[in-house]
């Protein structure tokens, strides 16, 4: 086994294709499906779950990836040590984010920290807090952005700030109590499950007089709320977010009793890998004094 093979197999697992793999590493499919086999018959596991239209890493996998990482982060280390001690940060971040944070406040924290370390790259995955946390847990991500409290021990979870939410309605809804009103229909447009705010929305209303409770599922910021403009359903969102960035469109935002009116965004990463130079200025970053 080379260092070669963990840098492709890293980039199969953060990539989840073998084509795209072969493309970050400047090689070719089959050398890539060549590698991978011979790190499977030297550990004698299945590293990835193959179908013929994807790859799924397995536990074997998420592993290696751990142990991949923490071996390239000690080669990167001791390089600038032979090097003579501070070298130019650079590198890439993987990190999560949900995607109201994506919109609203993830471009500002890169901008405030790209004007110190501009040679470091990020790629940026969205989705839900429970999806983004499988992927934190797997190694496929450095950390991520969620929602809500994380607890699963494996995880250091940091409080970045906390988002005031409000149920978003079209702006032809009148009053809060009208989405209350007996015998009423409701839709709640949502994204997937593991959405720490779906999980909130759904908790409010199940109480509420209405009739009857159905969900339309959705997978962007922007298709939830085009729906909510059209009267469709209502959503559950940071206030801040409607405030700031979709002025223009014909919402109404609507307060939430107090003790269901507040959820913290947090960063979680794995307690038991190390971090890069470029990760360690980052978290710093974030930890130090929210910027957004």
């Amino acid at each position: 086994m080379q260092i070669n093979d963990l840098l492709i197999f890293k980039a199969v697992a953060e990539h989840g294709s073998f084509s795209k793999a072969a493309e970050a590493t400047h090689t070719v499919q089959s050398n890539v499906t060549a590698r991978i086999k011979m790190l499977e018959t030297e550990f004698n596991a299945t590293l990835f779950a193959r179908t013929s239209r994807s790859i799924q890493m397995t536990d074997a996998g998420a592993e290696l990836l751990k142990t991949a990482k923490q071996i390239l982060l000690m080669i990167e280390q001791t390089k600038t040590a032979i090097n003579g001690g501070e070298q130019l940060v650079k590198g890439v971040v993987r990190i999560g984010c949900i995607h109201t944070t994506a919109a609203l406040r993830v471009p500002g924290i890169l901008q405030h920290f790209g004007e110190t370390y501009p040679d470091v790259e990020f790629k940026l995955k969205t989705g839900t807090s429970a999806a983004l946390v499988k992927q934190v847990l797997s190694c496929q991500l450095d950390g991520a952005f969620v929602a809500g409290d994380i607890t699963d021990p494996r995880l250091s979870s940091q409080p970045i700030l906390t988002e005031q939410l409000g149920i978003v309605a079209s702006s032809l809804i009148t009053s809060y109590e009208k989405l209350q009103q007996s015998g009423r229909k409701l839709k709640l447009i949502v994204f997937s499950d593991g959405c720490s705010y779906r999980r909130l929305a759904e908790r409010i209303t199940k109480d509420w007089p209405v009739s009857k409770i159905s969900l339309i599922e959705m997978d962007t910021l922007e298709g939830i709320l085009n729906a909510v403009e059209k009267n469709l359903g209502v959503t559950l969102l940071p206030v801040a977010l409607i405030e700031r960035l979709y002025q223009y469109k014909s919402l109404k935002v609507f307060s939430l009793p107090q003790h269901v009116s507040q959820m913290a965004t947090v960063f979680v990463k794995r307690n038991d890998v190390g971090m890069s130079s470029a990760y360690t200025k980052f978290y710093g970053s974030i930890t130090d004094g929210y910027k957004a």
